[in-house]
């Protein structure tokens, strides 16, 4: 006569059933019993440890849990890099108002339109660093340092700033081919907005990875959508006093804030950050990327500044 050993209680069908067919696997016979609401699992007594051990081992290589949050960036670093952003806008501000070194910044690195469209593709990243007035300068510097520290806390400072110099170029670039070949984009501020569009994928994707629900995965698009119509629609006329008079000689046009760079700015940012998103699990971002992929960002605009000046 067989004597039958409880090896497992469970009040879902599946999991005893699952159970039952990894003993099954291993030559182990087993029988199941449903008593007071839950679902027993019954092996002979002389296969009783050997059935334990057998499913303890099954559970162990089968444990997958939720990915864990990455842990944030040191506040340090993220505003070492903001500084940096900030010092690097300033420099440029007071070298374009005083005419540094004999050159004429705004005429060297305007994002005309007409220009890009003929070759000159380094002029998307070199308006990065130009600014119309003290409050157009202003605004970017705290937009970016703050979207810029954000985004360097979730995904490391060297992918923010490299972002920043990506999408702004990209975004600047693809609206100089939608607009009239007067058109002409000036501000760090498309950068700005590809940055908060990477923060907003590569949240999205995290959140979808942890098994969010569906409002909590959704709000990152819906935050960023927010931000970007608040902050990225701002009518403000600039000031026609307040440029250069050699602008006039590239016939070019500065109404208004550049809503279209914004908005294209945000979309590349929500591509490059969904691509970031999926692939981060997948490699390791060290602090020697970091500080590599931050290195790539200054000689991108450096280069750029090199092709506008030479």
């Amino acid at each position: 006569m067989t004597t039958w050993t409880e090896i497992l209680r469970t009040s879902e069908a599946r999991i005893a059933e699952e159970h039952a067919l990894v003993l099954e696997a291993v030559g182990i016979v087993s029988g199941n019993a449903f008593a007071f609401g839950q679902y027993v699992l019954l092996v002979p007594a002389e296969d009783a440890a050997r059935a334990r051990l057998e499913l303890d081992r099954y559970v162990r290589e089968n444990r997958v849990g939720p990915p864990h949050a990455a842990a944030p960036e040191p506040l340090r670093r993220s505003a070492g890099s903001a500084l940096v952003y900030a010092a690097v806008l300033v420099a440029m501000d007071a070298a374009q108002r005083r005419g540094a070194f004999g050159i004429d910044w705004w005429s060297a690195g305007v994002a005309s339109a007409r220009l890009i469209e003929g070759g000159a593709l380094w002029r998307s990243v070199t308006a990065l660093c130009l600014h119309a007035d003290g409050l157009h300068l202003a605004s970017n510097l705290a937009f970016g340092a703050f979207f810029g520290v954000m985004l360097a806390q979730s995904a490391g400072f060297g992918v923010a700033w490299l972002a920043f110099v990506l999408t702004g170029g990209i975004g600047n670039g693809l609206n100089a081919f939608l607009q009239s070949p007067s058109h002409s984009a000036i501000g760090a501020s498309t950068g700005v907005f590809g940055m908060l569009g990477v923060q907003v994928a590569h949240d999205w994707v995290r959140r979808r990875e942890l098994h969010y629900n569906l409002f909590r995965r959704w709000a990152p698009i819906a935050i960023g959508a927010a931000l970007l119509a608040w902050l990225g629609g701002d009518g403000r006329q600039i000031d026609p006093n307040a440029l250069p008079k050699s602008i006039n000689e590239l016939n070019v046009e500065l109404p208004r804030i550049d809503v279209w760079a914004h908005v294209l700015g945000f979309a590349t940012g929500l591509s490059l950050g969904g691509v970031f998103g999926w692939s981060r699990p997948r490699i390791r971002w060290t602090t020697p990327v970091q500080i590599a992929l931050a290195a790539t960002a200054g000689g991108i605009v450096l280069w750029a500044w090199w092709l506008a000046l030479r």
